[in-house]
Parts: C-alpha cells; structure tokens; sequence
C-alpha cells in the first residue's frame, strides 16, 4: 500500500500544468546504463572514454555516405540489424541527402533517431590530411575538476587516510577531427597524498595516448600510450560497453574497430605501450600490440623458503592509495601483454584470429575456495579465438570460440535476422567450460567472466508505428560448477518486457517489467551443507519524458522492486522528477532532480542514473528508506571558458550512520559538491 500511496502523492505533486523551456541532447543512453550495472559489475564497464568517444562525434559527425560497417559500430548505439539497414538503404538509393533521410529507415524507430542525429553528418569530412590541415583544424581543451563529500569519514578521522578529502582532476585533450587525437589525463583520490607521502611527484594517476587514424597510408591505425583492446565477441577481451544483455534486445553483437585510445581514470584493464592496425591489401588487415605496466596486487611472501618466494592472490582494480596497506600493495608487481588479430574481411563476410598472452613478474595463487578451483594460476596465461560475422539478406550469423593455454574452452554463437519490416530476433548460444582460464573478458554472458556457463537467449522486437516498440527477452542458463555463495551447480532465468512510446520533439514513455529467478545458498540447522534456494527478483519501471517547450525537458519515473528468497518477501520503491532547463539564447543551463526511495533492503536496490557534470558518472544505487536530490549547473563565461557546478543530498530517514570500514559516516546524511572549469582553444 505504501508503494501505491506514494505513487499518488507523486503524481499530485509533481506534475506540473505549464513550463517553459528547451530539450538538451542526452548523447548516453542512462536506461542502458542502468540496466547494465542492474547485471554486470560496474568495473566492467569504461564510461568515461565511452562518454569521451560520443563528446568526439558530437564535435566531428560520422559521414554516413562514407562509413563503413565499423564506423557506425563505434558509435555503440546501433545494433547490426540497424547498421545493415542503413548499408543496403545507401546502396539500393545512393548517398543520403541528408541525414534527417535516416527516418525512411524501419528498424529506426524515434527513440534511436534522437540519440544518433546529433552524431552523424551526411557529409563534409577530409579525405586527405597533412600536418597543416591537422594543426589548422585542431582544437585544444583543457579541464580542472574537483569534489569532496562534506561529511566526516572515519578514516580521514582517525588518520588512517594519509591525503586529504578532495578528489582532484587535470585533462588536456588535443583533437583533429576523430583522426589524430591526444591527451594527458591526472588524478587523484579522496585520501591520497598530493605532492607527499608516496606521492611526491603530484598527482596518484597519470595517463595519455597519441592516437593516429586514417592518416598514414600503410597503418589505419596506430597509438602510442594507453589504449584499449577489442577482440570478437569478446571471449578474450573487448571494451565496448554494449552486446550485453539489456532492454535493448537486439544490441547483442560486439564489434568495432580493434585499437582504441584509453583516457579513463580506471586504473585498470587497459594497455600500455604501442599498438598497430596494418593494411595488408583491401580486405586483410593485421593489429598487434605490446603493452608493459606496473598494477597493483595483493602480494605475500612465503617466509618458509630462504629466498622469499613471492605470489599474489588477486589483482586490485579499484585504483585506490589512501591508507599505508593500500599504497603497500601499490605497483608491486608488473604485467606485460603481447597480441595480435589477423582479420579477413570481404563485403557481407568477416573472419578473424585473435591471440593474447599476459605476464606476470609474479604468480598469482589463487583463493583456496572451492568455487575458485578452475581460476587461473601462475605467472602467464595465454588466450586464443576465431570469430566471424556472416550477413545474407536478412540474416546476420557471428560466433567466437576461444581456447586458453589450459585447455579450457568457450563459444559464443548468435543469429540476428528481420523477420518483416517491423519485426527483428536474435538468438545467442554460448558455452563457457569451467575451467576457461581469462582476465581481461567482456562477452554477453550472466556472469562478469564468460566461465562456468551454458546459456540461450531469444530476444524479439516489433514496431507496429514509428512511435510504438515492443521488446522482449528471455534468457535461460546453467552453471555446471560452483559460484561464489552458490555451493552446488545451479540454474536461473530472466524475462523481460519493455513498451516504448515515442513522440517526436515532445514524449518518450516506456513501461518496463523485468523478473529473474537464481539459486543462492539458503541456511538449515539440520544439514552441515547449505542448500540451495530460488530467489525471484521482479522489477517494474514507468518512465516519462516530455519536452513543453524548446526550453524545458520534465522526466518523471516510478520504479518498484519486489524479491522472494525462499519465501522470505521484500519490496521497495523509487520515485523521482527531473528538471532539464536550457534556455536558447542564454548562457546558463541546469538540470535537476528530487527523488524519495523506500525498500526493505540491498536486495531491493534499485538503481538510477542521474545527469552530472562532465567526465562524471553517478549510477547509484539506493537502498533502505530516504530523500535524495541534486542539481547540476552550466554557465558559459565566453566562448572559450565553461564553468560547471554540482550539489546533491541523500538524507536517510531509517539510519543513523553510512558504509563502514574507513569510508563510514557517523550521521544519516551524505552531501557532495562537484565543480569542473573547461578552456577550450
């Protein structure tokens, strides 16, 4: 009832009669986003060269008389079905006239049309480059950005945090159109040492890259410094952030170009080094890499041995150095990886080898934990695949199978086909052995690694009008082993179903209802084993969107969660309203939001994404009982100087104190404030 009743109040409340203002250009997809954290874990995925990729297109538009099918799969908004409607249109009628000509399109309905426009040209892009015109067309920016918490965290407190409480950040970017960018990109974490301690040189994190593309006539791609790595569908590595399974039913392939450059502040799975795509004729093309970093790891050493034999037991990606155990575990080791894709491709047609081996300087020994048995050991792992794509007329095949130096094995296999001009479906197998050996994996599985899986999904998507999409999935899968709190094999499945609405220049609406069924362990004071148990989650979303104006965006969003753990029942719910003002004309914009949240529990989480200011990204997910609002604001000083400024509350009505361990908060409140400066030249 206390769902309902709020559902109520928010309606009277919050739905205003008449407001003026403009729509702004959301260039990230927040409902993917959300459901991707929902199933994945959040270090997985790279939003912020994501974020940085899309600011690119934004500033030079991808030609769609002259991309190819990898072009527009770096866009990562675009399913293969998608990108091979726009190919044949283009080949059946000839160049687009203008982009706007997307629209005759079918598989294109409004929703994907509003996110893509901003990005794509239907012309106007240099075809031959040389130093001047790179330098003449080259643009500069320089970012500063700061935030903190206004709370006292315990281990600022108590000194165990040896910097201060500020988060800092520099970035310079030089960009030439998308085909020769660079940059440098610094860091620093709330409680590390800022020129002192261990950190005497400035800041904790440093990164950068040059990256050159479509400019040398033998190399269509080469880049120095940091980068990242796709491979397939992902089996070995891949860093594209979609091909998962969301409630976007047919985004489930993989693809793009291989080499791209790393501008995140993640401190972890990228590569460090040089990196080159060799044109070897029209249709062969050859990419290898060489990368060496020092990470960071968990490091032991057996005294019993008179030498010291070394190992670590885990690999820390979280990138923090605040306490002095954290800084003692800071590059103690390094990693080098060395690789290459050999790639075939030939009008509808694709094939490729891929191969990856990673060293250690140490071994890594793994947990003694029994679910943990098949996870690699040792100082070196080597990984091999092929992968291929197939396309004719309306049905697109692709796969990967992959092989690590252990023997173990995974497959992916999957069907994209339109079944009428209204109607796609997708079909994905995949098989993961238990005892597959990976590090760096990405590929569309129920797990964060493709391992220890044997899955089906069907996912199906019907347009009866341009402004009406009904999508829907269901996936079904088998762990043959153990898992982490599951001490048995076991099996789930997950459901999905998603009404979308759109309006042109005025409503997006969707209805969403989401139900999964996994296997935990459960407790018994008769048995010395736990036995296993079903857990059921079922999630109902209700999204509004609507622009009154060429001013004023209003999104409103009620959200309800309910989860049965063997007959223990527990619900929550989510209810919030934005505002989005940017007036034409004006050099001020601001966004807004307030949002009352109320579940039993962390199984009743519920997530959100929330706007924020550049380079940041706030995925929270919130559980127990509270209040929380934010507002982002955006002041043009002059056409060079962007100031930026954010402050958001989470007040919690049923705690006293927040987290624990050195991040715990004595208090029922949690306020941040973010400011970022942005000089562009």
């Amino acid at each position: 009832m206390r769902f309902f009743a709020a559902c109520l109040v928010f309606i009277i409340a919050f739905f205003p009669s008449d407001i003026h203002g403009q729509d702004s250009i959301a260039i990230l997809p927040g409902n993917l986003l959300e459901d991707l954290l929902e199933n994945n874990d959040e270090a997985n995925y790279d939003f912020f060269t994501l974020y940085d990729d899309l600011q690119e297109y934004l500033k030079n538009p991808l030609n769609i008389n002259t991309a190819s099918e990898e072009d527009f799969q770096n866009l990562q908004m675009l399913t293969d079905i998608q990108i091979a409607d726009i190919l044949d249109y283009r080949d059946q009628y000839g160049p687009f006239i203008s982009k706007y000509e997307l629209q005759s399109i079918p598989s294109l309905d409004l929703g994907i049309l509003k996110a893509i426009v901003p990005l794509v040209t239907e012309g106007g892009e240099r075809k031959n480059h040389t130093f001047r015109s790179i330098m003449d067309e080259s643009t500069s920016t320089v970012f500063l950005k700061t935030k903190r918490v206004l709370q006292d965290r315990k281990g600022f407190l108590e000194d165990k945090y040896l910097g201060d409480p500020n988060h800092l950040f520099a970035r310079y970017n030089f960009s030439s159109g998308r085909n020769v960018r660079a940059g440098v990109t610094m860091e620093k974490d709330p409680g590390e040492a800022f020129f002192s301690g261990s950190n005497k040189n400035g800041f904790d994190y440093y990164s950068g890259f040059v990256h050159i593309r479509d400019v040398l006539p033998l190399f269509s791609t080469l880049n120095f410094g940091d980068y990242t790595i796709s491979m397939g569908q992902g089996l070995i590595v891949h860093n594209s952030f979609n091909g998962g399974k969301s409630s976007y039913v047919m985004d489930v392939k993989k693809g793009g170009r291989p080499i791209r450059p790393y501008s995140s502040v993640t401190e972890a799975n990228f590569f460090r080094g040089t990196a080159a795509t060799l044109d070897l004729s029209s249709s062969l093309k050859l990419s290898l890499f060489a990368s060496g970093k020092r990470i960071d790891g968990a490091v032991s050493i057996d005294s019993t041995i008179d030498t010291g034999f070394a190992t670590f037991s885990s690999i820390r990606v979280d990138g923090f150095h605040r306490t002095e155990s954290e800084i003692a575990n800071e590059n103690s080791l390094s990693q080098r990886s060395y690789g290459g894709i050999l790639k075939y491709k030939k009008r509808n047609f694709s094939f490729a080898l891929n191969a990856l081996n990673q060293n250690f300087s140490i071994p890594l020994q793994n947990l003694q934990t029994l679910y943990r048995k098949y996870r690699f050991s040792g100082d070196q792992l080597t990984n091999l695949s092929a992968d291929f794509s197939y396309r004719y007329k309306n049905f697109n095949t692709f796969g990967e199978f992959a092989r690590s130096d252990n023997g173990g094995t995974a497959l992916i296999s999957g069907l994209l086909t339109s079944l009428g001009r209204d109607v796609d479906a997708t079909l994905i197998f995949r098989n993961f052995s238990k005892d597959y050996q990976v590090l760096n994996a990405n590929a569309f599985s129920e797990s964060t690694l493709p391992i220890n899986e044997r899955g089906v999904y069907f996912g199906l998507e019907f347009r009866p009008s341009k402004k009406i999409t009904f999508s829907t999935y269901y996936d079904t899968w088998q762990h043959p082993w153990l898992r982490f709190q599951v001490d048995a094999p076991s099996h789930g499945k997950e459901i999905l179903f998603k009404i979308t609405y759109n309006e042109k220049r005025k409503l997006n609406a969707y209805v969403q209802y989401r139900i999964e069924q996994k296997m935990r362990n459960g407790s018994s004071e008769f048995n010395k084993i736990d036995p296993l148990i079903t857990t059921t989650q079922h999630r109902a979303r209700i999204h509004l969107s609507h622009t009154l104006n060429k001013n004023l965006k209003l999104r409103y969003r009620v959200e309800g969660s309910h989860f049965d753990r063997g007959g223990e029942k527990t619900y929550g719910y989510m209810i919030y309203n934005d505002i989005i003002y940017k007036p034409i004309g004006r050099s001020f914009s601001f966004t807004a939001r307030y949002s009352m949240f109320d579940t039993d529990g962390f199984d009743t989480r519920i997530y959100t994404y929330e706007n924020d200011i550049l380079y940041e990204f706030s995925i929270p997910f919130f559980a127990d009982r509270g209040i929380r609002y934010y507002i982002n604001w955006r002041q043009r000083l002059n056409r060079h100087l962007t100031f930026q400024f954010r402050f958001s509350k989470t007040h919690f009505q049923n705690r006293e104190s927040i987290s624990s361990g050195n991040q715990f908060i004595d208090g029922n409140q949690l306020s941040e404030v973010k400011a970022l400066v942005k000089y562009k030249f």
